[in-house]
């Protein structure tokens, strides 16, 4: 026992000399299978050597059991984690048609309105570095699992509210327990799956959180014909329909997720990882998003003038520089974001493109329903189907790259085009007279095929990059990283656009207003597309 973990120690000390573990950007080879169930043992005295041997010990030991996994159960894992994360979204997307409901129900005036989807959605993407940091050091099964559980009693308790506080309270822990289902999904799957089959999965994964956000609404309009009274309320039915799906996802997660050996525990060990922790880091990075969130979001819903806006905007930016000086003076392996992440070829350009991705939907999503909807006259159902392009040919894109990877395989190209079809979409909205009749067909129809086709590029093509770019033990914090970056894009473009509807008198009523928002959303993606051609590396797309 003693010899061969003696081997094992030693190999995992080579394979480190060898390359430097914050600077892989692929995964190591799995070792090839071994017959019956001998697994490779863990050297006691590597326990002593430190905190990065022992991972390197145990990231082997894990890599072996999992190859014990079947591919009909890596897909039914793979089901699970697209479950997580369509929930995640979804909880988001579908209020565009029950905020009016819920806000007439629960007695909440205009002004408080969006707080039915931001009270989730501050809170939703603040949290995620927090669990992406957890995730890397502890195990992610557990997280997923009760994190998985708790979005389902939670919305359960959602669907019994009769008062607005306590409403936006339980849905903001709705989106603290929603965020750890993220990153912990993204390690997850790279524990699952072995590296020829990661790209697919996280295409898959992605695919279903954009697929989510364009298809809320079909959702909530079948819900919507529930009947109504009470607590029969549609909007009630779809809490308890989310949770009656969350449930039982984390029960056959909990007992089909194969354990992470690495997170086995040793009373030295502990305290090193809650060390590498870095709460410090944490709780600037969490407090800086959160007042920059809510900043933007205030002043959506009160003034751009309005005081509360203003001071927690600006602690909030000056809390982020604050956070990335801690960073840099923090030791490699302890730190939350250590500099070597941002030195990997593109993932910083990445991250910040991302910021254009989920947004983008959003700005054009929502003002169609409500349009539809408020000024139109249409039922909610028909609204929602007038939409519904926009998701399907998201799923057709996500079908085709799917099945024919390479064409994401140099992420340059194929966004450009996209971008640029996201722009000429925009230009078809912005020319039309009205978004009903004749109008819907000849602007609206074709903007949103060309448009939405395109952003799916977008996102896949920046989801699948990083993931492959990332090393295999910060997996979690760049997932979530990427997602927070994704989600803020949603909170900003909407809070821009909000300002922009009251340019001319009638608000939603006056389509210049919204056609004022979407030149802005054109010129948003013009500079975006310009600093990715700038700041991207072909050089480096070998390593995505």
């Amino acid at each position: 026992m003693s010899d061969l973990g003696s081997q094992s120690s030693s190999t995992a000390t080579s394979t480190k000399a060898r390359t430097p573990p914050l600077l892989r950007l692929r995964p190591p080879p799995l070792p090839p299978p071994h017959c019956g169930t001998t697994s490779t043992p863990i050297s006691s005295a590597a326990l002593t050597v430190g905190p990065q041997s022992v991972m390197d010990d145990l990231e082997v030991a894990s890599q072996q059991s999992d190859l014990a996994l079947g591919h009909s159960l890596r897909v039914f894992l793979l089901c699970i984690f697209a479950l997580s994360v369509f929930v995640d979204v979804l909880a988001s997307s579908a209020f565009s048609v029950f905020t009016g409901p819920i806000s007439q129900d629960l007695s909440i005036v205009f002004a408080q309105q969006s707080w039915v989807i931001t009270s989730y959605a501050v809170t939703f993407a603040s949290f995620l570095p927090f669990w992406g940091r957890v995730s890397d050091i502890f195990s992610p099964k557990p997280v997923f699992c009760f994190g998985f559980l708790a979005v389902g009693i939670a919305n359960i308790i959602l669907s019994f509210l009769t008062e607005r506080i306590s409403f936006f309270v339980i849905r903001a822990l709705t989106g603290i327990a929603a965020a750890s289902l993220v990153p912990t999904a993204y390690r997850l799957i790279h524990q699952v799956f072995p590296p020829e089959e990661r790209g697919w999965a996280y295409t898959v994964y992605g695919m279903t959180g954009s697929i989510a956000n364009v298809t809320g609404t079909i959702i909530a309009g079948l819900i919507d014909f529930i009947p109504n009274g009470g607590q029969m309320r549609s909007w009630r039915w779809f809490f308890r329909i989310v949770a009656a799906v969350c449930i039982p996802s984390a029960i056959f997660g909990y007992f089909l997720i194969p354990a992470d050996r690495s997170s086995a525990k040793h009373v030295n060990l502990d305290r090193e990882l809650i060390k590498r922790l870095d709460l410090i880091g944490i709780s600037t990075m969490l407090s800086s998003i959160i007042l920059i969130i809510l900043g933007l979001t205030l002043g959506a819903s009160y003034g751009w003038t309005y005081g509360g806006f203003l001071a927690p905007l600006i602690l909030g930016i000056v809390l982020l520089p604050t956070f990335f000086l801690w960073e840099s003076r923090r030791e490699e392996e302890n730190a939350l974001l250590p500099s070597s992440i941002w030195r990997i070829p593109n993932v910083t350009v990445l991250v910040i493109f991302a910021l254009i991705t989920l947004g983008w939907w959003s700005v054009n999503f929502i003002p169609y329903i409500e349009m539809f909807v408020q000024v139109h006259g249409e039922r909610t159902i028909i609204a929602a189907v007038r939409t519904l392009p926009e998701g399907l040919i998201a799923g057709t894109v996500s079908v085709i790259l799917i099945t024919n990877p390479k064409l994401i395989a140099h992420p340059r190209l194929p966004i450009t085009v996209a971008m640029l079809l996201c722009i000429a979409a925009s230009i078809i909205w912005c020319q039309a007279p009205d978004v009903v009749g004749m109008s819907y067909w000849r602007y609206v129809f074709p903007g949103m095929i060309i448009g939405s086709g395109g952003m799916q590029v977008v996102l896949l093509s920046t989801n699948v990059g990083i993931m492959l770019a990332a090393p295999s033990e910060r997996t979690g914090i760049l997932g979530a990283i990427l997602q927070m970056s994704m989600q803020t894009s949603s909170v900003v473009a909407l809070s821009i656009q909000a300002g922009l509807l009251s340019i001319h008198p009638g608000g939603i009523y006056d389509i210049r207003n919204v056609q004022a928002s979407w030149y802005f959303e054109m010129g948003w993606t013009a500079l975006w597309l310009a600093g990715f051609l700038i700041f991207y590396k072909p050089s480096a797309e070998r390593h995505v």
